[in-house]
């Protein structure tokens, strides 16, 4: 018996360090759909993963003035049912009480699954 929760031990402790060694591998690894740098990119620069089609130029950034103004919005968060909650709903803009409604019905939907058990 000791023996068989020494092994469970060994291969638990076998595990975490697997995991660990994992999570610090891939830490360093980048996906071309997140970012950490908000900063634009400077006009010219190759954008990285979107150089697949053959006999093709490479694409790359422009001007950020050439960009829509819906561009710009891309990096910010949207807000909070906390901080919508804390707003007064009735003067906020549409986009707020558009999220606001959003989430409230989702979490109206998560709890109802929850009590029916889901």
């Amino acid at each position: 018996m000791f023996s068989r929760q020494l092994t469970m031990s060994m291969s638990a402790r076998n595990t975490q360090r697997i995991v660990k060694a994992a999570l610090s591998h891939n830490q360093g690894t980048r996906s071309i759909f997140t970012t950490t740098s908000k900063k634009a990119m400077k006009p010219g620069t190759p954008i990285a993963g979107l150089d697949f089609l053959k006999n093709v130029d490479a694409a790359v950034s422009k001007e950020r003035t050439e960009y829509p103004d819906w561009v710009n919005n891309l990096g910010t968060a949207d807000k909070s049912l906390a901080v919508l909650k804390k707003m007064d709903i009735f003067h906020a803009d549409q986009t707020d009480q558009m999220r606001y409604l959003k989430l409230t019905r989702r979490l109206d939907i998560k709890n109802k699954n929850i009590d029916a058990g889901l």
